[in-house]
């Protein structure tokens, strides 16, 4: 070292305290290098400056005299003014170090620079403590801050807090009852024997696994890994030693004689997305799923960010390039070859024991729904011969359905289109491999029912078929029916429900191909309507059927659109027609003849002697307007297709799960983590730094699950305890879940971290007995309410001097108004199910090829953790939810107009304030005793006499404006599912049905308090 360094040492040392309290090298010294030091001098090769190390002992040693910090260079250039000596330089962007850490940094050298283990690489230790261990190390904490806990929240706080923390789930009136008579104890044996304890913690698993019923990418096709939740469901009700739960989920399939739960357990790492888009290498998509594996096991049981070394040997946590290929060695032989779909091997075949429960429900709904709909037809005979008879006399002189359309012509590629006398459209002019074909007019009919395509062969066109391309045939990709005012650029898509054609080619499995005409509907260019294989030299039909009939206004067109957008290109219609009708139903539902066509060619003249197929069609035709019966089919038509669907999930289904290929596939480090990179060959291995691998385990999955729940190993307990805390508390002792390394925050209570952690390890990875542990815990049962000189100064509370209150969960509110309201179906595992979201949300998300169809009678109020999930976009009911695309524990909570819009506005919720309001009004009670009736159902208390007097005030008011307005009334329950219409009652349901919404959406009513 310099004279100079040494004297500038020397002038600065008197400025600095001299408090000598003993310096921790893992507390105090190690975050200062790890933030400013370890990203040039760490121990990744590749970015090391001076071939100097500062993340190991040998090498901070050599710029480091040991007792002397006049005497070491790491000092003098910590605190040297010269930018050319300075640490961290200038250029690195990186603040000079402040003099309370050059305090430290000196302080300990003098203390003899004892070196140390980042703490969460140290094994914990299981200190004495005097009393609860939760309250043992809090109080000793704000002792030292001059504080102490808060008094004990009210009792129906804290059983609502206790309810929703252990099974996501308001108390009812009975359990709130019984608490008064109970032990606090006896409520948390009770929740944590609650079925539904395990549909809680699933949740927060589902989360962390990326769990999702599709694959995820533009396809996005659904999977049938449902059982895998079941399991989840089961492992945390049976209390699954968490050891045990982590080694069936990595390595269920290498059990000796494994049970088919065991194997779907594996499915955990087969939760990942997988990639079937088109030009995809199969290799690479293989390669990032084995990734995948690694990083969701360095996030979920080992708090780290491994995913950082998959490039690069970690530039602060003690894990090299190496350590992670080494890791990715025990994925890599999975017998996967990185397809998606139907072909992401391997699958297990599996039976659920839990689905045939819903198949039952199933039935009991259409069995319920068939008698009505049996009814509907039976009342419609009487109205309908009225309609027969008056059609028979207007069609008397003849009757045309379909209307040919004559307009404004276009095409986007420059197709010269001409329309004849007879509204025949014919091209010309430019070929081009694709485009688009427009007509645009005013309709003279007061309805559209549907629409008529008809394409027609020609001479000008090759061969004297149907187009000018090279084959002489058509591939028509995608139609489009929309309407467009006049003088305005809005356009609004029209709902097109059904498509049939003269022709017909089934797409084969080797391939996709064109040729069904409903493939023209979903906006995809890979599919849509071709002839291929029928006469060319012959006229061709297609019918669409709108989803409701359209009536324009006055001032409004109609828009038809014919795109040609294969990807073979080169077949563009060449010759057409377009039709329309008013005629729903039978008439374009088929090509057969209108009915009211029919009628007029029979020219009957006494209605008794009709044939009775044409009867039928009639019929059916009538039906079709007659809104009673529309009502009840619609209605039976949705319960025989979930009948279908979970018909369908109770058979045989494949789960995607873990096997191992016969031949093991060679491992490399991959350079800069490209996944043809190939580098140094690897063999399973874990980061010697963390734990060793435990004597006589194989170098297999199972063993790698034993080295991660070994008590050698550092981190799994105290990441998991996390967890819990994180789950009652709102925030984990370490604010950063996924990242207990160097970068990460040190815990706030760090000897409770570890005593609770030792504490799990020893009681046999016992997860029940952990949470009670935490929620007996007086430090748990505090009361949230805060002085604001508190808030100011502990605004995090971090030093957990009142009780946790945080927003709850979007799914635990959804479930909670379930509940409130009577509508929770209580029954757990089986088929997902799909609970109201807004109408069009899939379809215009995947191109039609996906429609969502809310689920009806009890599975429509199903626990979220059922809510099919589909990855590119996630139930639109739920906000700040994970993504369920890559692994997540951490929680988000933001805070916007829109999230206070879904729970005013979404259906499930107003149909839980309906059905609340239904329930307030079943009794002859006063309005006060209705509103404290619906206060205990929402928030477990009776309501303040001043709450009572806000209460009565909105509902007064409420009731007087519908009784004015009974329109209003209508209006605001009209999209309520449920509500039956009485009209007498209408206005009274309306304002108890806002009053009861009021009280759903109150702070108190989704806050865990």
């Amino acid at each position: 070292m310099s004279v100079r360094s040494a004297a500038f040492i020397a002038a600065l040392l008197p400025l600095f305290s001299y408090s000598e309290e003993t310096v921790s090298f893992s507390r105090d010294v190690l975050p200062i290098l790890s933030d400013n030091c370890l990203s040039c001098h760490g121990q990744d090769e590749a970015h090391r400056k001076a071939d100097l190390r500062l993340d190991t002992q040998d090498g901070a040693m050599s710029v480091i005299k040991p007792g002397d910090p006049k005497a070491s260079d790491f000092l003098a250039r910590i605190l040297t003014e010269d930018a050319d000596e300075l640490m961290p330089p200038p250029k690195s962007h990186k603040p000079r170090l402040n003099p309370e850490q050059a305090d430290v940094i000196r302080r300990w050298i003098a203390q003899g620079a004892v070196w140390g283990k980042h703490w969460a690489f140290e094994k914990p230790v299981k200190t004495k403590v005097t009393g609860h261990p939760v309250d043992h190390f809090i109080t000793a904490r704000l002792s030292k801050a001059g504080l102490q806990m808060a008094p004990q929240a009210p009792a129906h706080t804290l059983l609502r807090r206790l309810s929703f923390d252990l099974t996501g789930l308001p108390p009812n009136a009975e359990e709130i009852a019984a608490f008064e008579s109970s032990s606090y104890e006896a409520q948390v044996d009770r929740l944590l024997a609650s079925p539904h304890f395990g549909e809680r913690m699933a949740m927060w698993w589902l989360d962390a696994a990326r769990y999702a019923d599709t694959d995820g990418f533009q396809a996005d096709a659904n999977r049938t890994n449902w059982p895998w939740r079941d399991y989840v469901i089961q492992s945390f009700n049976e209390n699954k030693p968490f050891d045990q739960f982590t080694l069936e989920q990595f390595a269920g399939d290498l059990f000796p004689d494994a049970t088919a739960e065991q194997k779907v357990a594996t499915c955990f790492h087969r939760n990942h997305m997988t990639n079937g888009e088109g030009g995809r290498d199969k290799e690479e998509s293989r390669v990032d799923y084995v990734i995948d594996r690694v990083n969701t096991t360095g996030t979920v049981w080992m708090g780290l960010t491994l995913g950082c070394t998959q490039c690069h040997t970690h530039k602060f946590d003690p894990i090299s390039h190496a350590d992670y290929y080494s890791m990715a060695a025990f994925f890599n032989s999975v017998d996967e070859d990185g397809s998606a779909g139907t072909k992401a091997r391997p699958y297990l075949s599996y039976q659920s024991p839990l689905a045939a429960r819903a198949v039952l429900e199933a039935q009991a709904l259409v069995d319920e729904r068939t008698p009505a709909e049996k009814q509907a037809r039976e009342e419609a005979a009487a109205p309908f011969a009225e309609w027969l008879a008056a059609r028979h006399q207007e069609v008397g002189l003849g009757f045309t359905a379909w209307h040919p359309l004559r307009g404004k012509l276009e095409s986007e590629e420059g197709t010269v289109l001409t329309q004849e006398d007879d509204a025949t459209v014919q091209a010309s002019g430019p070929n081009k491999k694709q485009d688009d074909y427009r007509l645009t007019t005013a309709i003279g009919l007061k309805r559209i029912a549907g629409l008529k395509l008809e394409v027609f062969p020609h001479a000008s066109h090759t061969g004297g078929g149907l187009s000018r391309g090279a084959s002489g045939e058509f591939i028509l990709t995608d139609i489009k029916v929309q309407v467009k005012r006049s003088g305005s650029t809005q356009i609004r898509d029209i709902k097109v429900a059904g498509a049939v054609a003269d022709t017909f080619m089934k797409a084969t499995k080797a391939a996709r191909v064109y040729g069904d005409v409903k493939g023209t509907l979903d906006d995809d260019p890979r599919n849509g309507w071709t002839t291929e294989g029928a006469p060319q030299t012959e006229p061709h039909t297609a019918v669409f059927a709108l989803a409701t009939p359209l009536s324009l206004e006055s001032e409004e067109e109609l828009i038809f659109q014919m795109l040609h957008r294969s990807t073979n290109g080169d077949a563009n219609i060449g010759r057409f027609r377009v039709s329309v009708t008013d005629q729903p139903g039978p008439a374009v539902n088929g090509l057969e003849q209108a009915p009211l066509e029919q009628l007029a060619a029979a020219r009957v003249t006494d209605l008794a002697k009709l044939d009775p197929s044409l009867r039928e069609r009639l019929f059916a035709q009538f039906l079709e307007d007659h809104a009673p019966y529309q009502t009840a089919k619609t209605s039976l038509t949705r319960a025989s297709s979930q009948l279908k669907e979970v018909k369908a999930a109770a058979g045989k289904l494949n789960v995607m799960v873990l096997s191992e290929r016969k031949e093991p596939r060679e491992t490399h480090v991959l350079l800069r983590g490209v996944w043809d990179k190939h580098g140094e060959r690897v063999t399973q291995d874990v980061p010697a730094a963390i734990a060793p691998w435990p004597e006589g385990e194989p170098r297999n999955r199972m063993g790698l699950a034993r080295w991660i729940t070994s008590k050698e190993n550092p981190l799994t307990a105290r990441v998991f305890v996390n967890h819990l805390w994180q789950m009652c508390f709102g925030a984990g002792l370490v604010r950063t879940p996924d990242d207990f390394g160097l970068q990460g925050e040190r815990p706030t209570h760090p000897e409770l971290l570890d005593w609770l952690a030792v504490d799990f390890m020893e009681h046999g990875w016992d997860v029940k007995r952990l949470l009670k542990l935490i929620v007996m815990s007086e430090a748990y049962r505090q009361d949230s309410a805060v002085a604001a000189d508190l808030i100011e100064r502990d605004p995090q509370n971090r030093l957990l001097a009142r009780g946790p209150r945080f927003r709850l969960p979007s799914w635990m509110m959804r479930d909670a108004a379930l509940t409130a309201s009577g509508l929770l179906n209580p029954a757990l595992g089986g088929p997902p199910v799909r609970p109201y979201q807004p109408d069009g949300v899939w379809e215009e998300n995947f191109m039609g090829r996906f429609t969502y169809e809310p689920s009806e009678g009890p599975a429509q109020h199903r626990r979220t953790l059922y809510a099919f999930w589909r990855r590119s976009i996630a139930p639109t009911f739920l906000f700040d939810s994970a993504q369920r695309r890559v692994c997540e524990v951490g929680v988000s909570r933001t805070n916007t107009p829109l999230q206070a819009l879904t729970l005013l506005n979404d259906t499930s919720m107003m149909e839980a304030a309906a059905t609340l309001a239904q329930q307030m009004m079943l009794h002859d009670q006063s309005n006060e005793e209705r509103l404290q009736a619906l206060y205990l159902r929402v928030l477990s208390r009776q309501a303040t006499q001043k709450e009572l007097t806000v209460l009565t005030r909105e509902l007064d008011r409420a009731l007087t404006h519908y009784q004015a307005h009974p329109e209003d009334a209508a209006k605001y329950l009209s999209t309520i599912p449920g509500v039956a219409a009485q009209n007498s009652s209408m206005p009274a349901l309306a304002a108890h049905t806002l009053v009861a919404s009021l009280v759903l959406n109150l702070d108190e009513a989704i806050t865990h308090e």
